[in-house]
């Protein structure tokens, strides 16, 4: 393929830029082609089994996840080339470079309607949404919605919406696609991404200028009237391609071909990530690693799925080294994985436990995926497991970097069909891909996918939606067996096992002389399209030189079928010799009696005569099945003879071991009762009963990793704090029972350090009331929002983006330790819940806190500052703690010294032993924060979050 021309480039990215030529890897030139290069069609069944990942994996693990099926679902077409989506609800937003569009299943240029760069589909029937219809007076490049869904910003190269003035950027009514007139910034050159927030909207792309500002290629603005915010960073060298932000809004990361940002190139070569608030570049670890920049490459893609931000690269010639996808952690960019499938990649997006890219990959070779081939197969969507499963190999084709040593994810049985449009003049397919968790959807320019005409737009569905109809992929003449007669009666029956694009694991039959319904062997066998062993069937019992034919039968687990033709063969002349038969039984045994069944014994060309057997204890029987009474208890060897029609015996043999019915013994029960005193605790399991027998031990375990034995055990703890307990008795023949129940312990307060306490033993309602010790808890808002229901403080946050404060004023100390228990009714989702403690409030001056975020079942913690309303981060770190809605936690916070001060935060499971370390220190020396100050808490629900109402539980308050 030869490069796209300038005006192909214009075409593609709506304003010329001589010279330069992005988002492709044209074919490379084969630099050496060795034995090692060479892809067999088939291998023989020693290589081994196939991992199974695709739309049924057996097992579901974490390298082995379901992806959506390959089949495509009918969608809205369009006549030139989508380049991003993004979905709503129940409704996609499309942005590209088209005119019209037109139902599925029509032909190009048929039944259309006018859309001009800019449309809307119904997500779950491919349908157009005839209402939304703005028109654009030239290419959109990129399009988002804000956290309510009630804007749509679209940014491209047009420079009117609707007739109406609009530079490069426009915000619209989701519904009418309308223009939104108090929206109007005025970039003066493409945007090619936007990342909105409930105040902000981040723009990047090549523009020099917003307005008459001087912007460098990013941008923020004000997402209700589109004034130019003081947000600067600057991208030079290249420019912005794409923007991601983070689940707490304080930080983006952006990617692009530019080579420095802020003058810092790394981070800053092509990627980097920046502060939400002041554009300073902040730490970003793969950068370090992934070096996309400048005329050849950059980052085409970012993405996130509120842990980790997944990105995309290219590469043409020099200047970079990725050409696949990469996850990064959003603390600091720390590399989760990275996949080196050669071929550039222009979109990614993390959907539940599966990673789903298109670009051109050609050679997942790297980590255990398809090899390279010549001429070179593209394949233009593909999916990967979330979690790293393995390490990337040395790179053994072309002039590749190498990326050998560094996690990768698992390459899973996915491989829709797209075939190359020509729109772009880049002879692409996909450009982009999103989804939700019932749909993936993609966008580019291709005009069949598996085959059938599709234009621009297409959807896949999970197994439960989709129609499951796309099967194996070789049929006809293409499937048929090889056959051999080795010898008088026999025929060797050989084919290459088949393939399919979203099922590893294919069922095979066997058909002789058409005899559908009455296979003649069956078998299943996991394959894919670069890994198709031969598989191998030995008929026997036929007639010499009697002619016989065969068919294979292909199946995937939803029973689509493909068929071979018939081809015949002639059995080898001569006398065939008697098989011998083959001996086989199964077993059982109750008590004395055991019983044999033998009809798994056979004979390939005749029949078994006669069945003997030998029971091990000087007694015999005979026939298929058999049963007999031992005399005593005890192993026997018993042994089978089998004899076929023409003489030929074989023999097998097993042992069965029977034993005389023992009484069936009724397990104990344990009990326990227990009292505390401080951070002592007594235990008295004398209540446990068995009631055939006796209790013959008692063992406990006291919840913070030590243990006791005895009817009564006492246990002091290191820690005030909930702790499992659990004791297990055993009876006097061995049979256990186990009990657990909660024991509360608590720290004797000392005179004069206990600052406040609060049991939360009584009910009110509007507020919190006043704590046992340390006065009147102060709320903050509405006080419907808070209530005390006799055992936990409440705080209901009734909808997305809504929170709820209580402190207590009357603390002021200049060292606080603050804990308390905390329970959710809900796992958050979207940016998650944000759990904050104050561990010394200065009111409006400021504070030092801690924050504990929750997004789905992960959380982490942050450390942080606040003065004069400004809000800094001085630290994060990860828990190893997974979220249950039925588990309660501990959270401790410590503020203590001055200049520096030092903030210290931990977060550990009720039941489980209280970390000896903190989890997360910090200092620092704020001149307005080194007084005294009170304590407060925090619980902020996200405004993408859709779990509201959520309830949040606080107990056990304690202020030392």
């Amino acid at each position: 393929m030869k490069k796209a021309s300038h005006s192909a480039a214009a075409r593609v990215w709506g304003e010329p830029v001589p010279g330069r030529l992005r988002y492709r890897e044209l074919p490379r030139r084969i630099l050496a082609m060795t034995a090692a290069c060479v892809v067999a069609a088939a291998a023989t069944l020693a290589a081994g089994p196939l991992a199974s990942a695709d739309t049924t994996p057996d097992p579901v693990t974490a390298a082995n996840p379901p992806t959506v099926a390959a089949d495509p679902l009918p969608t809205v077409q369009v006549d030139g080339v989508v380049w991003q989506q993004v979905i709503v609800g129940n409704t996609v937003y499309v942005a590209g470079n088209f005119t019209t569009a037109r139902p599925a299943g029509a032909a190009a240029g048929t039944n259309t309607v006018a859309r001009n760069h800019i449309l809307a589909y119904d997500l779950t029937t491919g349908a157009l949404v005839r209402s939304f219809a703005p028109s654009l007076n030239a290419q959109a490049r990129s399009i988002a919605a804000s956290p309510d869904g009630s804007r749509i910003y679209v940014g491209g190269a047009f420079t009117t919406v609707n007739g109406t003035p609009a530079s490069r950027i426009a915000a619209l009514d989701p519904a009418t696609g309308e223009v939104i007139p108090s929206f109007k910034p005025a970039p003066n050159s493409r945007v090619d991404t936007i990342v909105a927030t409930a105040d902000a909207v981040y723009l990047g792309g090549w523009f020099s200028a917003v307005g008459s500002t001087p912007r460098a290629r990013l941008a923020a603005v004000d997402a209700g009237t589109g004034a130019l915010r003081s947000w600067n960073p600057t991208a030079a060298g290249g420019d912005v391609a794409a923007m991601v932000i983070s689940p707490d809004r304080t930080k983006l990361v952006v990617g692009g071909s530019f080579t420095t940002l802020n003058g810092s190139s790394n981070p800053g070569y092509g990627l980097a990530a920046v502060d939400a608030a002041t554009g300073a570049v902040k730490p970003w670890a793969v950068n370090g690693l992934v070096r996309d920049g400048g005329v050849n490459s950059g980052i085409t893609s970012l993405s996130t799925d509120g842990t980790h931000v997944y990105g995309t690269g290219y590469v043409y010639g020099s200047g970079g080294n990725l050409e696949g996808a990469f996850s990064a952690d959003w603390a600091d960019g720390a590399l989760t994985w990275v996949e080196d499938c050669h071929g550039d990649s222009y979109s990614v997006a993390p959907i539940g436990e599966v990673v789903y890219a298109v670009g051109h990959s050609h050679h997942c070779g790297n980590i255990g995926g398809f090899p390279e081939q010549y001429p070179q197969i593209w394949q233009r969507a593909i999916a990967f497991s979330r979690s790293a499963t393995g390490t990337v190999k040395r790179n053994s084709v072309g002039n590749y970097f190498n990326f050998a040593g560094n996690p990768s994810p698992s390459l899973l049985t996915w491989f829709p069909k797209l075939t190359a449009g020509s729109f772009t003049g880049q002879y692409q397919a996909a450009w982009s891909v999103t989804g939700n968790s019932d749909y993936v959807v993609l966008g580019g320019e291709f005009p069949r996918v598996n085959g059938k005409a599709q234009q621009g737009l297409v959807r896949f569905a999970v197994r439960d939606i989709a129609p499951n109809k796309t099967g194996p992929d070789v049929t006809g003449a293409g499937a048929n067996p090889t056959l051999t007669s080795p010898a008088p009666g026999r025929v060797t029956v050989k084919w290459t096992a088949n393939w399919d694009y979203d099922n590893e694991k294919l069922t095979y039959r066997v058909i002789r002389d058409g005899q559908i319904a009455t296979p003649v062997h069956q078998v299943s066998q996991q394959s894919r399209f670069w890994e198709r062993p031969v598989l191998t069937f030995e008929d026997s019992g036929l007639a010499p030189s009697s002619t016989h034919t065969y068919r294979i039968f292909a199946a995937d687990p939803f029973g689509n079928e493909v068929r071979s033709e018939s081809v015949s063969v002639t059995v080898a002349a001569g006398a065939a010799a008697n098989a011998p038969p083959v001996a086989a039984f199964t077993q059982a045994s109750s008590g004395l009696t055991a019983s044999f069944d033998a009809s798994t014994s056979a004979d390939s060309d005749g029949t078994i005569a006669s069945y003997r057997w030998d029971f091990g204890d000087g007694t015999t029987g005979a026939g298929m099945t058999a049963s007999h009474q031992y005399t005593a208890g005890g192993t026997y060897p018993v042994k089978l003879t089998v004899t076929d029609d023409a003489g030929a015996i074989h023999t097998t043999s097993k042992a069965v071991t029977v034993e005389a019915a023992a009484p069936v013994n009724t397990p104990p029960t344990a009990a326990f009762t227990q009292t505390s005193s401080g951070l002592t605790a007594s235990f008295d399991a004398s209540t446990s009963t068995d009631p055939d027998g006796t209790v013959a031990s008692y063992a406990w375990t006291f919840g913070d990793g030590t243990t006791g034995t005895g009817v009564k055990a006492s246990k002091t703890y290191a820690a005030a704090g909930s702790y499992l307990v659990t004791l297990k008795v055993t009876d006097n023949a061995g049979e256990p029972n186990s009990v657990s129940s909660a024991v509360t312990v608590t720290a004797a307060e000392q005179p004069g350090t206990g600052l406040a306490r609060d049991a939360f033993a009584r009910v009110v309602t509007g507020g919190w009331g006043s704590a046992d010790v340390g006065g009147a808890w102060g709320a903050q808002g509405s006080t419907s929002k808070y209530s005390v229901d006799g055992s936990a403080g409440v705080v209901k946050l009734a909808a997305a983006a809504s929170s709820g404060t209580v402190r207590l004023d009357a603390v002021s100390s200049l060292t606080t330790d603050t804990r308390f228990t905390t329970a959710l009714d809900r796992v958050p989702d979207g940016g998650g819940l944000h759990l904050t403690v104050l561990g010394r409030d200065l009111g409006g001056t400021g504070d030092y806190r801690a924050k504990l975020l929750i997004v789905g079942t992960g959380m982490s913690l942050i450390t942080e500052k606040s003065v004069n309303g400004t809000v800094s981060r001085l630290g994060s770190a990860s828990l190893p703690l997974t979220l249950g809605v039925t588990d309660t936690y501990n959270v401790r916070v410590r503020v203590s010294g001055t200049a520096p001060a030092t903030v210290q935060a931990k977060v550990w499971k009720v039941g489980t032993a209280e970390p000896t370390a903190w989890q997360l220190t910090s200092t620092d020396s704020e001149p307005a924060l080194q007084t005294a100050g009170s304590v407060a808490v925090t619980a902020y629900l996200s405004g993408s979050a859709t779990v509201a109402p959520l309830q949040v539980r606080f107990d056990d308050f304690l202020v030392q």
